[in-house]
């Protein structure tokens, strides 16, 4: 795999925001973090580091996107917040975390060094996870879509009416391998 840097923290003053006021057991979450996603074998996602707007904790996300067609597919998160973190899917744009465990939330404690590893651990296994969008084409000429990772059938996300009828799709398009 290409190598990338993984939750590298940009400078928000570059964009005329405050700068951030991360903690040494946030910095050492992060550092840990970072070494452990040196060793990934996994294709490279969008990901950034943060806060949320409420600043309860420190932000580190990934974001799956087809970048064919220009479009997010899912963002999973995790919020530090010293001594324990939650981790799961993102729902909405403040970045709170859908917390059913079938969808893969999760709390743990710990010292930072076992949570980053833990944390370092679910992202590359969700990284990993092959995606493909799939395709119906419609009476109008526009497809119904929708994006799945490939392993579960899992949907990640949908375009269009996607037939109920339990018809076959036309296509079936890798994303992500």
């Amino acid at each position: 795999m290409d190598v990338n840097n993984w939750f590298e923290v940009e400078d928000p003053e570059e964009y005329g925001e405050e700068p951030w006021d991360f903690g040494e057991l946030e910095l050492a979450f992060l550092a840990a973090l970072r070494a452990q996603a040196a060793n990934w074998q996994v294709p490279w996602a969008s990901n950034q580091v943060g806060r949320p707007e409420d600043e309860s904790s420190l932000l580190v996300y990934v974001s799956i996107v087809d970048e064919a067609r220009r479009l997010v597919l899912g963002e999973w998160a995790v919020h530090f917040y010293g001594t324990h973190v939650q981790a799961g899917p993102v729902f909405d744009q403040l970045f709170n975390l859908d917390e059913s465990t079938e969808r893969g939330f999760f709390r743990a404690s710990g010292t930072v060094e076992q949570l980053a590893e833990r944390c370092a651990g679910w992202f590359e296994s969700l990284l990993s996870r092959p995606v493909v969008r799939v395709e119906w084409p419609f009476k109008d000429g526009r497809p119904a879509t929708h994006w799945e990772f490939a392993d579960t059938g899992e949907v990640l996300a949908t375009r269009g009416s996607v037939p109920a009828d339990g018809s076959s799709p036309a296509h079936r398009l890798p994303v992500r391998l």
